[in-house]
């Protein structure tokens, strides 16, 4: 009995330990996947960083024209003598980049009312156009359908004024400002920069921006873009000289800004690194200098 009794004892410890086995190899298994983990994460990210290295150096040698850069230092890296800035995505080694030009893009430093309200809300550009000048300019004097500081100390509860500054810090201020429906700021979110340049870049902007802020038929819109699809950028520069748009000389251009949103997705096994960054380049095509909105 006893020795039944003792054997019992030992087949329980002997199954014991071999849970405790099993269950250490189980955590040391997990450790190792989530060292492989993370060491995937860092190559997917150091090879996302590299990718930037490549269009920095890319943007401040090559030569901008309209709506692309031209390179040929590269060509034995298999890198395309040839990058649009427009925003269409291309891949290079395996890595998604998509590159725009903020011309195409609303500019924090510059803030033109006129087509956020259009874009935003036709029905209610006037008052959003009024509005947003009378928030970034510094004298107390209201537009017809704007607002100045008694307005937004009126309607809330922190009685907060203009902000008097030529320029927004950042989109969600834009909720701040008369006229401007919170709920419909997530579609233009993406489309913002901080840049020293104003102009609209007509060779990268959409084909919707260029309808709202520049009102032509839909079949000439077709027409004129048609050539730029087509890469015929001398035609498509001569149609819309055609339409003799006030304050072209001030609003609008077809050079790049040579301030460069660029968007990396680059992949190592089953780990994603992204980095979104803006790059401003001299316009002796030396870089500035380089500041991110966002990595992760």
């Amino acid at each position: 009995m006893k020795k039944a009794y003792a054997l019992s004892i030992i087949l329980w410890i002997v199954a014991g330990m071999g849970s405790i086995t099993i269950f250490l190899a189980t955590i040391a298994k997990e450790r190792v996947n989530i060292s492989s983990q993370i060491e995937n994460k860092l190559k997917a990210q150091l090879k996302a960083q590299e990718t930037l290295e490549i269009i920095k150096f890319y943007s401040s040698t090559g030569k901008f024209k309209f709506n692309k850069i031209i390179n040929s230092h590269l060509e034995d890296l298999n890198i395309p003598n040839e990058i649009y800035i427009d925003g269409r995505e291309i891949v290079i080694n395996d890595t998604n980049i998509s590159i725009m030009d903020s011309g195409g893009l609303y500019n924090l430093l510059f803030l033109d009312g006129d087509r956020v309200g259009k874009e935003l809300n036709k029905d209610s550009a006037n008052i959003i156009k009024d509005s947003i000048y009378d928030w970034v300019d510094d004298d107390i004097f209201m537009k017809l359908n704007g607002a100045e500081d008694d307005y937004y100390r009126t309607i809330s509860d922190d009685k907060y004024g203009a902000r008097d500054k030529r320029a927004i810090q950042d989109v969600e201020e834009l909720k701040l400002i008369k006229g401007i429906n919170e709920n419909k700021i997530d579609r233009i979110k993406n489309d913002f920069v901080y840049a020293r340049t104003h102009k609209n870049n007509l060779s990268v902007i959409s084909k919707s921006r260029f309808k709202n802020i520049i009102n032509i038929s839909d079949i000439y819109l077709d027409e004129i873009f048609t050539h730029r699809k087509n890469d015929n950028m001398i035609e498509f520069v001569n149609q819309i000289n055609k339409l003799k748009i006030p304050n072209f000389m001030y609003l609008y251009g077809f050079y790049p800004s040579k301030v460069l949103r660029v968007n990396i997705k680059s992949k190592y096994r089953d780990a994603i690194g992204i980095i979104n960054s803006t790059i401003e380049v001299h316009f002796a095509n030396k870089e500035r200098y380089t500041y991110k909105y966002n990595e992760f």
